[in-house]
């Protein structure tokens, strides 16, 4: 049986190689799924506003667009707050890794060093050989 941790590493893999190898999809399918949730939205408070103040069409969309407004910057605000969060745990994570990479490089052997540079090497070669195909 995968372990939950092992089955998160798998979905994260699975998210990770889908996003790199067909980008155009996936953000064109987020990017539709999003506006279809501001379309649906906007016209839910669209008949909110309109039965619940008895306003007419202008009236209610100058009403919605304001209110929109102060949700996505609400949001945007949230992100924000969000990002500083994450940007925090991202460089502890990161000078921790370095500092282990750093050491791991230290105590390896001139053979293990060549092999690391051979094979990165190898890899960045391959990469840029199957961007250009």
């Amino acid at each position: 049986m995968i372990s939950p941790h092992n089955l998160k590493i798998i979905f994260a893999s699975v998210a990770l190689g889908t996003i790199l190898l067909i980008p155009d999809v996936v953000f064109g399918f987020v990017y539709e799924v999003l506006h279809g949730l501001y379309e649906v939205l906007e016209e839910v408070f669209d008949v909110l506003i309109e039965h619940l103040f008895d306003t007419g069409t202008h009236e209610t969309q100058i009403i919605v667009f304001y209110l929109l407004l102060a949700l996505i910057g609400y949001g945007l605000y949230r992100l924000w707050r969000l990002s500083l969060r994450w940007f925090d745990t991202f460089k502890s994570a990161w000078t921790r890794q370095k500092s282990n990479a750093r050491l791991y490089w230290q105590e390896s052997s001139w053979l293990r060093k060549t092999g690391i540079v051979a094979v990165s090497l190898t890899l960045i070669s391959f990469l840029i050989y199957w961007h250009t195909m």
